[in-house]
């Protein structure tokens, strides 16, 4: 029974060198960003590529006029600045700026994070019934939404749960 425990030892630890020595030896061959390649005999060496500086923006003149703003997206943009600004102080103005919004401008740029933040005034009120309630309309309309995760994780409602 002695001689058969020193025999595991002594091949696990034969074991572990080999692998060890294989890992440091591919780690070893892979080059690093900060090697270069040597090319192979009969190829020419690629060229470096020149750093191209970033574009230089040119600033309108003081004459110009300015680019037309859509009205409707000056009013949606105003909407979600009330959205973002109230949904902590006075969640209810933000419930009541969000439904205006997902109203008037449906599914836009700004859907996903607007009916976020309507979820997380209905919490801001402890209406946490009211932001389980929206979650469904939320993964309806934004089933890949960047806020699914964090809002799953306030409400504990998941796209598959039960109604």
């Amino acid at each position: 029974m002695k001689r058969t425990i020193q025999i595991l030892f002594w091949l696990s630890l034969v074991t572990a060198l080999v692998v060890f020595l294989l890992r440091r030896g591919r780690n070893q061959e892979e080059p690093t960003e900060k090697q270069e390649l040597t090319p192979a005999a009969g190829t020419f060496p690629v060229p470096a590529l020149a750093r191209v500086p970033p574009p230089a923006f040119v600033t309108p003149d003081a004459g110009s006029a300015p680019p037309p703003v859509d009205p409707e997206t000056a009013a949606e943009a105003a909407l979600m600045k009330q959205v973002r600004d109230n949904y902590r102080s006075n969640p209810a103005k933000a419930i009541e700026a969000a439904r205006e919004a997902r109203q008037r401008f449906g599914d836009s740029r700004n859907s996903d994070e607007r009916d976020s933040f309507l979820v997380q005034a209905y919490l801001n009120l402890h209406d946490t019934t009211a932001a389980r309630a929206e979650m469904p309309y939320y993964y309806q309309h934004h089933p890949h939404g960047r806020w699914g995760d964090y809002l799953f994780a306030l409400t504990n409602v998941g796209p598959n749960s039960p109604p």
